[in-house]
């Protein structure tokens, strides 16, 4: 009787996870397709490190500038530091 009742379970309980597997990835990709926006920072004016913002974000794609093409490249900021260039927001 135990040996009817798994056989009769165990194929649907595979399809239901396969259906489960595949809405999970899919949320996974759309998640990643609205990236929210993150604050870039460039030297100002008087030429003081990481103290102009700019909104810029973190998916890939072409490099966050203050004017484009050939702006300052703007980075993210971690204390006072500037440390890594980000992306231009889609």
């Amino acid at each position: 009787m135990k040996t009817q009742f798994l056989n009769k379970l165990m194929p649907v309980m595979i399809f239901l996870l396969g259906i489960a597997g595949a809405f999970g990835t899919m949320s996974m990709q759309k998640a990643t397709e609205n990236a929210a926006p993150i604050t870039g920072w460039v030297h100002d004016v008087m030429g003081n490190p990481c103290a102009q913002p700019v909104a810029c974000s973190d998916s890939d794609g072409p490099v966050c500038r203050v004017n484009y093409p050939s702006g300052q490249i703007a980075e993210l900021k971690v204390g006072t530091v500037c440390v890594q260039p980000l992306f231009r927001p889609q």
